[in-house]
């Protein structure tokens, strides 16, 4: 990592930390804002925003829609900034007006699920590990939110990998997945992103970029 990526992570954080999420307010006109507030810092977007409201959050890679949002609604966003080269990743689920109990109780579990995968970073550590961390806390509390059993959960709400590098280019090597065979190594900036998504309500991702170290990781996005 060096000093663009450390920029690009800036600008992103900033422009996150910025972003206020209003009813009424359609998914595009978000994403042009963050594109505007991108472009004045002097970088560029790293990849298309993503800005998914409602039932539409439940695909974890969605654009933006002329969707307008409503009071009750979920929020995801995904922005990412390319510094001179060097992008930044990092994902937010807001709630508009006051959090339903649902939300609140899966943005928790997903919090917990990051800081789990979080403090399994380590060098040496094989990226799979890492995943099994987010996985397997997900899988444990999430059903209780849910139309499946405990016992019959698979785990399929979370329909993607934890986590990717990121560098010169936003999705890079190490994958963090189950496939992985790759181990950490000192020096690399990976994300860290559970989410859940579930049929008929929507979804939920948070995401920061992490330094992997000799001691374990330095969370690079707050």
């Amino acid at each position: 990592m060096n000093r663009y990526q450390l920029k690009a992570i800036e600008i992103a954080c900033q422009v996150m930390q910025k972003l206020q999420i209003k009813a009424g307010q359609t998914e595009k006109e978000i994403a042009l804002w963050i594109k505007h507030e991108v472009s004045q810092r002097g970088a560029k977007l790293a990849f298309a925003t993503i800005v998914a409201s409602g039932l539409r959050s439940i695909d974890p890679h969605a654009g933006p829609s002329g969707k307008k949002i409503k009071n009750g609604e979920q929020v995801m966003v995904d922005l990412g900034a390319n510094f001179k080269g060097y992008c930044s990743d990092i994902t937010r689920t807001f709630f508009i007006g006051k959090r339903s109990a649902k939300f609140q109780y899966l943005y928790s579990i997903i919090a917990e699920a990051q800081q789990r995968a979080i403090a399994a970073v380590k060098d040496g550590v094989f990226c799979r590990e890492i995943d099994i961390a987010a996985r397997e806390y997900l899988k444990r509390f999430c059903f209780k939110k849910c139309h499946i059993s405990e016992k019959k959960c698979s785990g399929d709400c979370f329909i993607h990998s934890t986590g990717h590098g990121i560098g010169r280019k936003v999705h890079q090597e190490p994958r963090i997945s189950l496939k992985s065979r790759k181990r950490l190594k000192a020096g690399m900036v990976i994300t860290v992103e559970p989410g859940i998504y579930i049929k008929g309500w929507g979804g939920l991702r948070i995401e920061d970029m992490v330094l992997v170290t000799r001691k374990g990781a330095k969370v690079l996005t707050r």
